[in-house]
């Protein structure tokens, strides 16, 4: 007789859980208001998040009075997401992001010490160049991880489960030609994301006052592709790892 544990009924869909899940965003926030209600899900399924912070994020005031003190009131908003989102920060404390050999060594043996099963990242064609540069630097030290040992890779080869570029308000994915996206029911996540937005990024109300109106209209449209409330849209990157894990 054959086993039938695992077929799948009407219409369940299996949850193949990560055990760990990095996140690169290009300045602390960006995590929150691209892939918050993703990252809250698959917390509550059980899994490690750790948040890959690129730069200190000191360009993130609107009036010049701040400007002095924007550098503590960053730092001390990610203390607070580590505690709200209970995840590990890594700070790499670029000022800017330029690409060199030095960061996509450092990028590829992070993937390798902490062998995430699903990355996220920011979209090669992203319009600020941060979150751009990020990405390629990403996307190269995927490649190192998946197909080589250069930067030190002897026996430490790592190739992940699943890569996917997130939505972001300067990479809007109905602009890029040919994208193929899934999305994340976040219907259940949408309030707690709004809600940790405005508790832990306060400094950045008024400098992204109509980001969070951009994520809320969004997530409304994505969400009524998959008949929900709200949804996270991601595209899938395959070119040197395999997509053996798939968002839900």
């Amino acid at each position: 007789m054959s086993d039938k544990s695992n077929l799948i009924y009407d219409d369940e869909i299996p949850k193949v859980v990560p055990k760990r899940m990095m996140v690169f965003a290009g300045h602390p926030d960006d995590e929150i208001i691209s892939c918050g209600g993703t990252l809250l899900k698959y917390k509550k399924l059980g899994t490690e998040l750790i948040i890959v912070i690129a730069t200190t994020g000191l360009g993130g005031y609107a009036k010049e009075k701040h400007k002095n003190n924007i550098g503590e009131r960053r730092e001390n908003e990610l203390k607070l997401i580590k505690t709200v989102l209970n995840c590990e920060i890594i700070e790499l404390e670029y000022s800017d992001l330029q690409i060199d050999r030095t960061k996509i060594s450092r990028v590829t043996n992070l993937i390798r010490n902490y062998k995430p099963q699903v990355i996220l990242l920011p979209h090669y064609s992203d319009f600020h160049r941060v979150h751009r540069n990020l990405s390629l630097i990403a996307r190269e030290a995927i490649y190192h991880c998946s197909t080589g040992k250069a930067y030190g890779g002897h026996q430490r080869n790592w190739t992940p489960l699943g890569v996917y570029y997130y939505e972001s308000p300067s990479c809007k994915f109905q602009y890029i030609e040919g994208s193929v996206f899934i999305i994340v029911n976040i219907e259940n996540f949408w309030n707690e994301k709004k809600g940790i937005f405005n508790q832990v990024y306060a400094s950045q109300k008024e400098v992204l006052e109509r980001v969070l109106d951009w994520a809320e209209d969004t997530a409304i449209l994505r969400g009524n592709e998959i008949n929900a409330r709200y949804g996270e849209a991601y595209i899938p990157e395959t070119t040197y790892t395999p997509l053996k894990i798939l968002l839900i």
